[in-house]
């Protein structure tokens, strides 16, 4: 089963603290489960501990779990680090005073809001989008390549 690159690299963007994605690299499809459910999961819990639109994804970290070989877990966001690759779009940008303005913005307090807030200054947003989107995706084709998951680069 070969895996949209495109899609992967959109499931990236959808990392956050709470819960880990997982590939089935059965079905092609990302599979989201919160770090609490999976928790319970993994100390034997039940779906009954749970509110009621939980139980689903109890099913699905329940299979995550009893299928290791199944899944593959997608990188966290730790591992996408999203303020190098920022720091990496500020380095590459001109003009020079628009990148100094960006490398500023990405060591100051509040990081992100004023990262972004440069970016609508000089109207450069595409090019943060883009220059992201193409990270992204080289992350999402290493973490393949290092799972042994045949993609299609769409």
């Amino acid at each position: 089963m070969k895996v949209s690159l495109k899609r992967l690299a959109d499931e990236l963007e959808s990392l956050s603290d709470e819960h880990r994605g997982f590939l089935d690299r059965q079905t092609g499809e990302v599979e989201w489960v919160s770090l609490e459910v999976l928790g319970l999961v993994e100390e034997g819990g039940t779906a009954g501990e749970l509110l009621q639109w939980q139980r689903c994804e109890f099913e699905v970290a329940k299979s995550v779990i009893e299928n290791r070989d199944r899944f593959a877990k997608l990188p966290t966001k730790f591992d996408v680090h999203e303020w190098e690759i920022m720091r990496e779009f500020a380095e590459s940008v001109e003009p020079e005073q628009f990148s100094d303005h960006l490398q500023r913005a990405i060591h100051a307090s509040g990081a992100f809001r004023y990262f972004k807030d440069t970016l609508r200054r000089y109207r450069r947003e595409q090019d943060w989008f883009d220059f992201k989107a193409e990270a992204l995706r080289e992350i999402a084709i290493d973490w393949c390549e290092q799972n042994g998951i045949e993609y299609l680069d769409d």
